[in-house]
């Protein structure tokens, strides 16, 4: 889908600008859904492959349409995530004040404004201007210790009138103070909060959705856990259509701790919908966060919820899941990392292969490890083959083999049969690897 004119002046397209965002949510969420049923069916079809007697080859239909289905999955995630970060410049654009003549450029992004947990203003008015200060007086001087927009005119006015006799230059002034630390985030009352769904109700009904919009995603960000899910049910009831899940989906972008929190708010609440909407933006955490966001799912009671975030990222292009094994490995979260690497175990063997040449050590060992108890032998053997060049790789396969021959006596011998060896490097074959 072609994005029309979203990197436009707000100032000359305005109204296009506004629809292009329409646009956007409008598919960006059509998308999500189709993302969630493409995951449905892809864990379906996986269920089925597992569910195949472990020396029964699945049948080729069922692994040409799971791979079809994750290729589909990755797809979809692929565009959502282009789509998300299209709507999020675009909206960001939007909410800038055009000043009169200023040149066009990007504009910087705001900050959460530090009076929503006041009256509730809106974050993004643009603030009141700042009086100029008054012309200096020429021939005068600011008192020492001033600081001034003017000093660099004053400067001027001095180095045109040479025969003026130049005054001591003042002390250089101390650092300002640093500015105090931001107030935690405080409980609010049935009353703030009601206040806050009517006046999302009544930008909404004034035709203000941007503004309404952009309210929602700042109460994401600064309530409290169980006051996002009371103002979830507000709105629920009685708000704009969507608002409520709006509302869920933007706690995603907060700290792991406090999105696994407002996730089992929603759920005590009986959101279902707008949990299932904020789980689904987990899924969007980049592989550095989730150990975190895992060890806080685990925090507040949700394990399951961790286990299915791993399950979906078993499916991962190759560079991603070697950085999350590697950022769970870094955590110190074992477990996850065998549970990743044995969701991984069912990708073909070229996948195999780039994977277990990319994770780090020991996570080889892991992944090999999982291979040999989950792989039949004609795939290990081609597998073997993919990494006979790849001698410590080949090793390190054939030493999890050899650890416990009697289960895997089917594949070293079929090993032996297509050529390859069956001890490690440096190591004396037996009598029965001569033969």
């Amino acid at each position: 889908m072609r994005i029309r004119h979203t990197e436009q002046p707000r100032a000359q397209h305005t109204g296009e600008s506004e629809q292009d965002a329409i646009e956007l949510r409008a598919e960006l969420d059509e998308l999500l859904r189709a993302r969630q049923y493409a995951n449905q069916r892809e864990r379906r079809l996986a269920e089925a492959v597992r569910a195949v007697p472990e020396r029964q080859r699945p049948d080729a239909e069922l692994l040409r349409q799971l791979a079809k289905a994750r290729t589909l999955r990755e797809e979809i995630g692929a565009r959502c995530l282009e789509l998300s970060e299209q709507l999020m410049e675009l909206e960001h654009r939007l909410r800038q004040p055009v000043p009169r003549q200023a040149a066009p450029g990007p504009a910087p992004r705001p900050s959460a404004d530090a009076r929503f947990g006041g009256a509730y203003d809106d974050p993004y008015a643009p603030s009141a201007p700042q009086p100029a200060p008054p012309p200096p007086t020429p021939g005068t001087r600011s008192a020492p210790g001033t600081r001034s927009g003017t000093t660099q005119a004053r400067s001027d006015d001095v180095q045109a009138r040479p025969e003026e006799p130049e005054a001591p230059a003042a002390a250089p002034q101390a650092p300002p103070p640093p500015p105090p630390a931001p107030k935690p985030p405080r409980r609010r009352s049935p009353g703030e909060l009601a206040a806050l769904a009517e006046r999302i109700v009544t930008l909404h009904r004034q035709g203000a959705a941007r503004e309404s919009a952009a309210l929602l995603d700042q109460a994401a960000a600064l309530l409290l856990p169980p006051d996002t899910a009371r103002l979830a049910a507000l709105l629920a009831r009685g708000g704009p259509d969507g608002a409520s899940v709006r509302l869920a989906r933007g706690a995603a972008n907060g700290e792991p701790e406090q999105a696994a929190a407002t996730l089992a708010e929603l759920r005590q609440a009986g959101l279902a919908e707008e949990a299932t909407e904020l789980f689904h933006a987990l899924w969007g955490h980049p592989a550095d966060a989730l150990p975190a966001l895992l060890a806080a799912l685990e925090q507040t009671g949700q394990p399951a919820d961790g286990a299915t975030l791993l399950w979906n990222w078993g499916s991962a292009p190759t560079a991603e899941l070697t950085a999350l094994a590697a950022a769970l490995e870094r955590a110190g979260r074992a477990g996850d990392v065998r549970t990743l690497l044995r969701q991984a175990a069912g990708r073909p063997t070229a996948d195999l292969t780039a994977l277990v040449g990319t994770l780090p050590a020991p996570l080889p060992a892991v992944l090999l490890h999982e291979l040999a108890a989950l792989r039949p032998s004609a795939e290990l053997v081609r597998l073997a083959s993919a990494l006979k060049d790849r001698r410590e790789l080949y090793d390190g396969l054939l030493a999890v083999l050899t650890a416990d021959e009697g289960r895997h006596r089917t594949t070293l011998a079929a090993l032996r049969t297509a050529g390859l060896p069956t001890t490690p490097a440096g190591r004396p074959r037996s009598r029965w690897g001569r033969r």
